[in-house]
């Protein structure tokens, strides 16, 4: 509704059909249109690893089946170059990621990017939360009468750990 409401803000424009404005990219949720699209679309072919498919029942994109040798095909012939599904993984945390703390990872399971998510604990300070019918960042936005009891419940979980944090660090000061 808000994409809506901000496309159509004049109230003139007609309805948008995805369908017909959908643009094929390394994202099977589309990259968008213009030159930002095209950087999203190198993006998605070079360092962000888009794993999933789309199939219009259980998800809101037009069906696109898009396994790993589409992806890779695609990529080549558009941009010159092959995806590389360890890409994010190997510059931004690697085989390092267990020497941080406290860090909460929250992913939800209607989110297309939690496939590359950390969806399991990784030690007792850095913490998993599967919102089960959560969707992307949902439960880091501000609370909602409509949000499912479970994006509640992540919330009250990510603020309880949080405060634990808080609480021994400033045990460890006195």
């Amino acid at each position: 509704m808000r994409a809506g409401v901000f496309y159509n803000s004049s109230g003139t424009a007609p309805c948008f059909d995805i369908y017909q404005l959908y643009q094929k990219c390394a994202d099977p949720t589309g990259c968008g249109l213009g030159p930002d699209a095209k950087a999203w679309d190198y993006q998605a072919c070079t360092e962000i690893n888009l794993t999933f498919e789309s199939n219009n029942e259980t998800d809101m994109f037009p069906p696109l089946p898009f396994p790993a040798a589409a992806r890779d095909h695609y990529c080549f012939r558009t941009w010159g170059v092959r995806p590389r599904p360890a890409w994010l993984r190997t510059n931004f945390w690697g085989g390092d990621l267990a020497a941080a703390s406290n860090i909460i990872f929250s992913n939800g399971d209607l989110d297309p990017w939690a496939g590359g998510g950390v969806l399991q604990n990784l030690s007792s300070s850095l913490t998993a939360v599967l919102v089960q019918g959560g969707a992307h960042h949902l439960d880091l936005r501000g609370s909602h009468p409509a949000d499912p009891p479970s994006v509640r419940q992540a919330r009250s979980q990510e603020a309880r750990i949080i405060r634990d944090w808080v609480r021994e660090a400033g045990a460890r000061r006195v």
